[in-house]
């Protein structure tokens, strides 16, 4: 919690991380206080207004993209299906090559 209460006093700290600890630094009390608790009110809803906006963008990718790998995948197996009808055999899932017939 940024606030501590101390006696009747309040303080505010902000967290933030230096060299990977997490690290509480001193804002102050009163009115300047405050005004960074509301700045850093503001920048969280930020935050998350951003990372909603990049998860929903993130689902019509991928409905928009269902589609288009349902056809890859399809033409995928019809061409599989073909080149082994016509007597190839695909060598160590990599190159297709003609079937040798002794």
């Amino acid at each position: 919690m940024p606030w501590d209460k101390r006696g009747e006093k309040r303080y505010f700290y902000t967290a933030e991380r230096v060299n990977g600890r997490p690290v509480r630094r001193y804002v102050g009390t009163g009115p300047a206080a405050e005004l960074a608790a509301a700045a850093d009110d503001l920048c969280r809803v930020e935050r998350a207004v951003e990372r909603d906006e990049r998860k929903a963008e993130q689902a019509r990718w991928e409905s928009a993209l269902a589609p288009l790998l349902e056809l890859c995948r399809a033409a995928d197996l019809l061409a599989r299906a073909t080149l082994m009808l016509a007597g190839f055999r695909q060598h160590a899932r990599s190159t297709w090559r003609r079937e040798r017939h002794a």
